[in-house]
């Protein structure tokens, strides 16, 4: 235990405006805010000569902002005689990021990794729950594109071809980079409702813009070795192959290494913004 730790503590900000207009047939909500969380809490690893039965402390480490900009816009009225309807659009924009971290300013170990791969690192400067490992230039084309690239574990055709971020000729850790946040930039929805006497009419959608997702199941399903008698993605019947170079699969084989299916990377990034009806309603009163 940490007789020292205490509860985090947020410092919240906002102004705000509501507007009513048109003898309040329109509706205008606007807020900008910003949430300071300070002393956040962690469990810091402990060494192995610490013994089994050591307790993992929980430390006042860290410190996470979030700003944004809420808005909602309502409309009433009638459209023709006994028909009326109500819009509502409401909409909000959220910048998060983690302020504080102790040296080395970012952390791994809280979050799970998945057969021995780390896909999330927080750290200063960028979200929480970040993605992280090496950005993919495609796949290498020929033995002579190898040769010539920086050194790189593993490397073949039709294997992952990494970016040196670096500079120094050759592919290691150091040249680990930002993939993507699973944080949407933008969340909203739209609700529209009908109505013509005793009938309503009533349908909502939202929308996500702007997050990420590591979609793991690539492990499985794309490569040969990972997982052999699993539910093989039948997109494995356009990988990579001398006869197939535009390809975006990399080459079915019976091979694991750094190349092909042990490391993070961006191939498991996609996008995961969405526009979604979510309901739909019919009414009678």
């Amino acid at each position: 235990g940490n007789p020292d730790a205490k509860w985090e503590t947020a410092i919240t900000r906002n102004i705000g405006f509501d507007g009513a207009f048109f003898n309040n047939r329109l509706e205008v909500i606007l807020d900008l805010w910003e949430k300071d969380t300070r002393d956040l809490l962690f469990i810091a690893p402990v060494t192995q000569t610490a013994g089994p039965r050591a307790s993992a402390p929980s430390v006042n480490i860290g410190r996470m902002r979030n700003r944004g900009i809420d808005i909602q816009i309502i409309g009433r009225g009638k459209i023709a005689g006994q028909v009326g309807y109500e819009a509502t659009l409401n909409g909000g924009f959220v910048n998060n990021e983690i302020a504080e971290l102790p040296s080395p300013f970012w952390i791994t170990y809280i979050n799970p990794g998945f057969r021995g791969i780390q896909p999330i690192r927080n750290q200063v400067g960028r979200s929480i729950s970040a993605f992280f490992g090496y950005q993919t230039l495609g796949l290498f084309q020929s033995q002579e594109e190898v040769n010539s690239a920086p050194t790189q574990q593993g490397a073949a055709p039709g294997r992952f071809r990494f970016a040196d971020i670096d500079g120094n000729g050759r592919i290691d850790p150091n040249d680990r980079t930002y993939l993507g946040s699973p944080v949407p930039k933008f969340t909203g929805g739209f609700n529209m409702t009908l109505t013509y006497k005793g009938f309503d009419f009533s349908a909502y959608t939202n929308v996500v813009l702007g997050a990420k997702v590591y979609n793991v199941s690539k492990w499985f399903t794309d490569f040969f070795p990972s997982f052999q008698g699993a539910a093989i993605s039948s997109r494995v019947k356009d990988s990579w192959t001398p006869q197939n170079p535009n390809a975006t699969l990399p080459i079915f084989e019976a091979v694991s290494n750094f190349s092909t299916n042990t490391q993070s990377n961006s191939y498991y990034v996609e996008p995961g913004g969405y526009l979604r009806l979510q309901n739909v309603s019919v009414g009678y009163t």
